[in-house]
């Protein structure tokens, strides 16, 4: 059995340039039918993709961004290990790693390192109570070199946006009724001749965000019905490395989620030992909704019945990310089980004045990453650049 069987993290990493239909042969731009101002909802991968490629056509923009930080869900933590531990977005797959249209990838590649992981690699199965070797055979997962999807983004992307950044601006309604879209939060008012939303589906499906008109019913319906996924991350550091590079629980029915352990440090430049769990779905619940205390208890007697004992012994110190209690992500991201036709409606612009990016607005192929995040909006960009 492979980990692809039990699995299905991440996608293939293949992003062709969206915009090669904006630049036309020799990357020269075909004149945009486009000529006024771009409002983008979050500043998370989807919307500093989306303000970067509206700055290298030179159209107006402001990104508005509901926390005091950018970045969104590929937040790091760069205290707790000697290398940086990514909260949300962590791993990228394929056997030809692309960055576009961010930057050219053989100049990324030539900066920021990464690793993929060997055939052989040690892989388990919790099943029952026992642990079954597997094997990785075609996974394709690579990992960062004590880097990240978020440095990515520092490097190639920020520094030509981030005074177009507006923090700490969460947005309460959307107004598209009249000639202009006015966009309120409690910080002010924002108008705009097109919105690009980035914001997670779930702040959609509870109304954190209000839309004047509704949006269309169809739409309404199918976001409300779209199960996006809990999402719980764990790292914890021990005196001695005792476990594989990856573990899987086997999850019945599948349908429910996943749970994944990981050397954590893996492939970094590292003297830690660090262990992470990954967990989305009903897991991820489970594991959130326990006190702190009571979540590293229960835990350890986990790791304990996985690794003989282990983890208790060896046990230096932990650190949890519960993306649901993030009040401006609250949760993960779409079920790995959703059917494909669905992200047809939820990619839909509205009125060609509402625009949706993000890794929940794709085009069905595949979702729930930050390459997905990237095309998503370039997909977006190339559609008010073209269509207006």
């Amino acid at each position: 059995m492979t980990r692809k069987e039990f699995v299905k993290v991440l996608g293939l990493l293949g992003i062709y340039s969206p915009l090669n239909h904006v630049f036309g042969k020799g990357n020269r731009p075909e004149p945009s039918r486009f000529s006024g101002n771009v409002l983008i909802i979050g500043a998370g991968a989807a919307g500093l993709t989306s303000g970067f490629l509206l700055k290298q056509r030179g159209i107006e923009f402001r990104i508005l961004e509901a926390t005091s930080q950018y970045g969104g869900r590929m937040s790091v933590n760069r205290s707790f290990a000697d290398f940086p531990i990514a909260l949300g977005a962590e791993w990228l797959s394929s056997n030809t790693i692309r960055f576009e249209p961010l930057a050219d990838s053989k100049k990324v590649l030539s900066e920021i390192q990464t690793v993929g992981y060997l055939p052989d690699e040690e892989y388990e199965i919790w099943d029952r109570g026992k642990l079954i070797r597997g094997s990785f055979q075609s996974f394709n997962d690579r990992k960062f070199v004590n880097s990240s999807w978020l440095e990515v983004f520092e490097r190639y992307v920020l520094s030509s946006i981030k005074e177009s950044i507006v923090y700490e601006t969460p947005i309460h309604s959307i107004d598209f009724s009249g000639d202009k879209i006015v966009v309120k939060s409690p910080a002010g008012e924002y108008t705009a001749d097109r919105v690009i939303v980035t914001a997670p589906l779930s702040l959609l499906q509870n109304g954190s965000i209000r839309f004047t008109p509704s949006l269309p019913e169809k739409k309404t319906e199918v976001m409300n019905e779209t199960l996006v996924w809990d999402g719980f991350k764990a790292f914890f550091e021990f005196e001695k490395k005792f476990y594989p590079s990856f573990v899987d629980y086997l999850i019945q029915p599948e349908t429910d989620g996943q749970v994944s352990l990981y050397d954590a440090a893996w492939g970094q430049k590292s003297t830690k030992n660090v262990l992470g769990l990954f967990s989305v779905g009903r897991p991820a619940t489970r594991y959130g909704d326990l006190a702190d205390e009571v979540f590293k208890e229960e835990i350890l007697k986990e790791f304990d019945d996985i690794f003989a004992g282990q983890a208790s012994r060896y046990y230096l110190k932990h650190m949890t990310q519960h993306w649901s209690k993030e009040p401006f992500a609250q949760g993960a991201y779409v079920s790995d089980y959703t059917e494909r036709g669905v992200f047809k409606y939820l990619r839909a612009p509205v009125e060609d004045k509402l625009f949706f990016a993000g890794d929940a607005y794709t085009d069905g192929y595949d979702w729930g990453n930050v390459h997905n995040a990237i095309q998503s909006a370039a997909h977006s960009v190339n559609q008010i650049l073209l269509n207006n």
